[in-house]
């Protein structure tokens, strides 16, 4: 299926950024040790809803475009921003996912 009409495709650079804020949200460093895997688990599985229900609402539109990616990622990026901190400890030195920017 393809988009309706000239002029609603998404470009490259709202893709990417799109593609950017899926990869924030599930881009999280592994547990460092076993009693640390649920906390991470925990965080993950929330993180991944808010990716997961952007990405849903993009595939139900047909019509899909620029703005839409756009609009999906920054507020992909806002939701996990409003998440809390990461709370286990992990083997990533000086990065603290949970407080990005």
């Amino acid at each position: 299926m393809g988009n309706g009409g000239a002029g609603t495709a998404a470009s490259g650079s709202a893709i990417r950024h799109f593609l950017s804020a899926v990869h924030e949200a599930l881009d999280l460093p592994a547990p460092l040790r076993a009693h640390d895997r649920l906390p991470y688990l925990s965080l993950l599985e929330q993180r991944a809803g808010v990716a997961k229900a952007s990405i849903g609402r993009l595939a139900a539109s047909a019509h899909s475009d620029e703005l839409d990616y756009t609009s999906e990622g920054d507020h992909i990026l806002h939701q996990i921003a409003d998440l809390p901190p990461d709370t286990y400890r992990h083997g990533s030195v000086g990065r603290c996912p949970g407080k990005s920017r």
